[in-house]
């Protein structure tokens, strides 16, 4: 009895041959940078300030300068010594002051609205401090953000929150005393919500009034002031 002729023969098993995938030629994405929470909330409650503005037709909505490079509030801290609090940087990354309006009878800064203010710009931020512009110098460690004549809201430097605080000249004339102070995302917040009734644009006379009645309803009406 003849064996099978195959029975004898080690079976070799050869891999399939395929088709290798396609290599893609183009670089990865870079990886995103993660998003700083205070930049984001800054800017949304920047947005809305914004958006009041330009519903009201205020003057401000269209004045706004572009905001500074993140070399220049480098450089304040170099300066300084202290660092900027990140929802100051978010500010001035977005706004640099105002550019001013004139109207008819006058030129002037455009206000946001509530309590009058005038978003600064870095450089006069800077000299303001420093006593070289409008009125003495601030207190030490903080950099003025916004300004009502011979009054300040100021942010202080060093802090890890975003701290500001409203400076008043005192009769002398020589220097501040302080009043409220708060977080920027707080009163930027009371300022979008005053907009919304109680603090009022007046096109005719390019000026903001107060509704006494509507401002009582707000909880940190002070801000508005």
């Amino acid at each position: 009895m003849h064996s099978s002729a195959t029975s004898g023969r080690r079976r070799v098993v050869r891999p399939s041959r395929s088709t290798p995938a396609p290599v893609d030629p183009s670089p990865a994405p870079p990886a995103l940078d993660p998003v700083d929470p205070v930049d984001a909330r800054v800017g949304a409650l920047l947005d809305r300030l914004r958006a009041q503005w330009t519903r009201v037709g205020a003057d401000i909505a269209g004045r706004l300068r572009p905001g500074v490079g993140d070399a220049e509030l480098d450089a304040v801290e170099e300066r300084t010594g202290l660092r900027v609090p990140a929802g100051a940087r978010a500010w001035w990354r977005r706004v640099d002051g105002v550019e001013a309006v004139r109207t008819r009878y006058r030129s002037s800064s455009p206000t946001v609205g509530p309590g009058g203010w005038v978003p600064l710009r870095l450089a006069d931020a800077l000299e303001r401090s420093a006593g070289t512009g409008v009125g003495p110098g601030t207190p030490p460690g903080l950099l003025p953000l916004f300004a009502r004549d011979e009054e300040l809201v100021a942010v202080r430097l060093g802090a890890a929150a975003t701290v500001v605080e409203h400076l008043a000249l005192v009769e002398t004339r020589d220097g501040y005393q302080h009043g409220w102070r708060v977080d920027l995302e707080v009163l930027l917040g009371t300022w979008a919500d005053s907009l919304l009734a109680a603090v009022v644009w007046l096109p005719e006379s390019h000026d903001w009034v107060v509704d006494p009645f509507a401002v009582q309803a707000l909880p940190l009406r002070h801000l508005v002031d």
